[in-house]
């Protein structure tokens, strides 16, 4: 190299970077951290007015990619510096290599760019471990792309060219490659590798089934799972492809909404997640992005999906109840934030990371269209960027943006009681002001905003009153599980019970009206048409507190789509890309598409903002099911009205919305990718499935595991979540008893222990270690070790 200086990002619009890298013969992509979504950028772009146009549409997509194919990008992917040296020394042999341009995004990584003799796919070496680290070589070919210019993703710092870039370099000026070079390097790097470290592939068989007569009951599954892939592979990820050579399942990273850019590999001789690096289990995988709470939960939703009995695996509680039929509904894997847990003393166990309840699946957080669009900014104005609450609050302003004046096939409207559990710092705030500033960025300023918004519910009058005034609106309704509290349950007062009454009337009142009859002591005027949206959030705590088993089935629950944000807290960002004080063009003008403030043939009475009360909205656009979809639908209705059989009796009015919840949701995301015309297309449709069933097993989880009627059944549960929350580590009597700080006394703790043992939810075992010392604690029965129970005594 001529120069080994570090060259930074240059003093460059996006737009004048990516007309510049065009000039210069290469294919910019747009990406957001290492991916891009935007619909072709494998086709590369055509003119200098294609780059602007891309740009100007899609203001969130900072960082900027080169197309490989015509460009050769040999990836020195090694994370130990003298494996990464080593390497380098290697390439630095090819032909032409002293003049390649260099990039480094993670040190000690480097990338090198030729240009291809002839375009090919991509090679590479296979994995390896270097004193821990994965170490890899990957020559990226046709339809792929390399970041050339951005913010890295995990180190948060720009990407460096070490001397010239490709604004200083074009196309035709770099070295040039033959497959015969790239051949050899990589037969070369793997000769090295396989002299220095341990090829990561070895570790396959774990993952795997190899039998035993030992097998345990989680192994079992395992192996049918694996023998058995077709059976429940493709209900887990929608969009796995299936390899017809190899038999392997395949689904990709960008389908899971995850900024690498390798993908999940299913076979029966295992998987391996090669994006993480990691080799999986079925079992594993159904509680990653299925979104089951335990291992429990994922063995008993392969055993339904397999069509065989738990107990045939060796299954010995058979009080299996709904968790068996809770299906895939899309989840990232978070790690436990459990403050109150400690580990023993002299104890170097780490502790247990499990995966909890929730945690919708991040790429589900952005649907396409318009919403997705809305989430993505959110999401690119906060210091705590929340995906989860940023869909919540796109999804309930789309929804009141295009009230009253859309239905979806079913006759059913957009409006949607949508509330997002998440802890306290996760940004909620700026989600709420976000929205408001997307409102308020058409020509007609202000009087969206104070049209479309409603303030607290508070009293009937004051809800009637805002809706009499704009029959769309949006309540936007924080601390909704403290609101709850006030306005759920038996002996609440009549006036609050009455609101409550009203909100589940008025579910099914944008087609008929609402009022016209003695209500809070006043006479309410009939409303036509009243499209009420909800857009609430909540600590998960107070939410299911607020919630008892008398009322979960008769009252507003069946009627919410719950978007858990799961246990991940928000990553900091220092400089947010958005602000809530420079909207796009872009976006603006989806708002008023969605109010029908563009120029054409939908303005006039069709304007959301010319609504009036006491008329009906004229004219009413159905969206219409793409070819097929309707039967997607109707199966997922039906299944989730299956479940009828073997769920506890008072959820099973909560199954016969959940159909419901999913035809609001693809509404609202099809009129947002087309207000003219709207389609609810297979993907869109399935989106709103996996969302309205993780919005179920939400209900039914939280339930299961929050909700008491009175004091004793709460301490109960409160101990079992003490010992569950530990995993596979366990948990000693005396971490029980320091969680639990003397709010139950020792007499009643030990009765509650016993009840948990007899009922085989918990065991107490004794663990031997490889050391020869031993350790006795409280397991969950789904996360037993190959530990000896030791069996308690009969009372009496």
């Amino acid at each position: 190299m001529n120069s080994t200086a570090a060259n930074l990002q240059p003093d460059l619009s996006v737009e004048e970077l990516r007309l510049t890298l065009f000039r210069n013969g290469y294919s910019p992509v747009l990406a957001r951290g290492k991916i891009s979504d935007v619909a072709g950028w494998r086709t590369p772009v055509t003119s200098a007015e294609e780059v602007a146009q891309l740009t100007v549409a899609n203001p969130t997509y900072k960082n900027t990619g080169i197309l490989c194919g015509s460009v050769v990008a040999v990836d020195i992917d090694a994370q130990d510096p003298d494996t990464a040296a080593g390497l380098t020394e290697i390439a630095e042999r090819l032909p032409g290599a002293d003049i390649a341009l260099r990039r480094v995004g993670k040190a000690p990584k480097v990338m090198l760019l030729f240009r291809a003799t002839e375009i090919r796919k991509k090679s590479s070496t296979a994995e390896y471990t270097v004193n821990g680290l994965k170490c890899q070589v990957e020559v990226m070919g046709d339809g792929q792309q390399i970041v050339a210019f951005g913010v890295h993703p995990e180190t948060q710092r720009p990407y460096e060219w070490l001397g010239p870039s490709p604004l200083d370099v074009p196309l035709a000026d770099l070295p040039e490659i033959t497959p015969e070079a790239i051949d050899g390097f990589v037969a070369e790097a793997t000769d090295y590798l396989n002299a220095h470290g341990r090829l990561l592939r070895a570790r396959k068989a774990t993952a795997g089934h190899t039998r035993t007569g030992s097998e345990t009951f989680w192994q079992r599954v395992n192996s049918a799972a694996l023998d058995n892939t077709d059976r429940w592979v493709p209900s887990l990820f929608s969009s796995a492809r299936k390899e017809p050579g190899t038999g392997s399942w395949r689904v990709t990273s960008k389908e899971l909404g995850r900024e690498l850019e390798e993908d999940i590999s299913i076979h029966r001789d295992g998987i391996q997640d090669f994006g993480l690096e990691q080799s999986e289990t079925p079992l594993s995988l159904v509680e990653k992005w299925g979104g089951a709470p335990s291992p429990k939960d994922a063995a008993f939703w392969l055993c339904e999906r397999l069509g065989r009995d738990p107990v045939e695996f060796g299954w010995e509680h058979r009080d299996i109840g709904a968790r068996m039929t809770l299906g895939s509904l899309g989840r990232v894997p978070v790690a436990a934030n459990d403050n109150e847990q400690e580990e023993d003393q002299g104890d170097d166990e780490p502790a247990a990371v499990i995966p909890q309840a929730g945690g919708l699946s991040e790429h589900l957080c952005y649907p396409p269209g318009a919403v997705g669009d809305f989430a993505r900014f959110i999401v690119g104005c906060s210091r705590f960027p929340s995906p989860h609450l940023s869909l919540v609050a796109s999804l309930a302003f789309t929804a009141g943006l295009i009230g009253r004046r859309y239905r979806g096939p079913t006759g059913l409207r957009s409006n949607l009681y949508i509330v997002g559990l998440a802890e306290s710092g996760f940004g909620k705030d700026v989600t709420i002001r976000a929205t408001a500033a997307l409102a308020d960025s058409t020509s007609w300023g202000h009087k969206v905003s104070e049209n479309l918004f409603s303030d607290q519910i508070r009293s009937l009058p004051g809800l009637a009153g805002k809706l009499r005034k704009s029959p769309s609106a949006v309540v936007i309704q924080d601390e909704f599980g403290r609101w709850l509290a006030e306005h759920t349950g038996r002996s609440v007062a009549s006036h609050r019970a009455e609101i409550t009454a009203s909100l589940m009337e008025l579910t099914g009142a944008p087609a008929g009206f609402w009022g016209g009859q003695e209500k809070a002591g006043g006479n309410i005027p009939r409303i036509l048409a009243p499209c009420l949206t909800i857009h609430g959030v909540s600590t998960p705590s107070t939410f299911w507190n607020a919630l008892t088993s008398g009322n979960i089935s008769e009252g507003l629950l069946g009627r919410l789509v719950l978007v858990d944000v799961g246990n991940a807290e928000p990553v900091k960002v220092r400089r947010p890309s958005n602000s809530i004080d420079d909207i796009p063009p872009a976006l603006s003008e989806q708002v008023a598409a969605l109010l029908g403030l563009s120029a054409g043939k939908y303005t006039g009475t069709f304007c959301a903002l010319s609504a009036k009360s006491d008329e009906k909205p004229h004219p009413v656009m159905t969206a219409e099911w793409a070819l097929g979809v309707d039967d997607l639908f109707e199966d997922f209705d039906d299944r989730i009205r299956g479940m009828r059989k073997t769920i506890d009796p008072q959820y099973r009015p909560i199954l016969n919305r959940v159909g419901e919840n999913a035809a609001r949701l693809a509404l609202i995301v099809a009129v947002g990718c087309d207000p003219k015309e709207p389609v609810i297309t297979r993907e869109i449709q399935e989106w709103a499935n996996a969302v309205a069933e993780h919005s179920l097993q939400v209900i039914l989880r939280g339930a299961n595991d929050n909700i008491a009627d009175n004091d004793r059944a709460a301490e109960y549960l409160r101990v079992r979540q003490q010992v569950v929350r530990r995993g596979q580590s366990g948990i000693t009597l005396r971490d029980i008893v320091k969680n639990l700080r003397g709010s139950i006394d020792k007499r009643r703790l030990e009765d509650i222990l016993a009840m948990l043992r007899q009922a085989r939810e918990i065991h107490l075992a004794k663990l031997t270690m490889e050391s020869g010392q031993s350790k006795v604690r409280f397991w969950s029965a789904e996360s037993l070790p190959d530990a000896a129970i030791i069996i308690p005594l009969e009372s009496g």
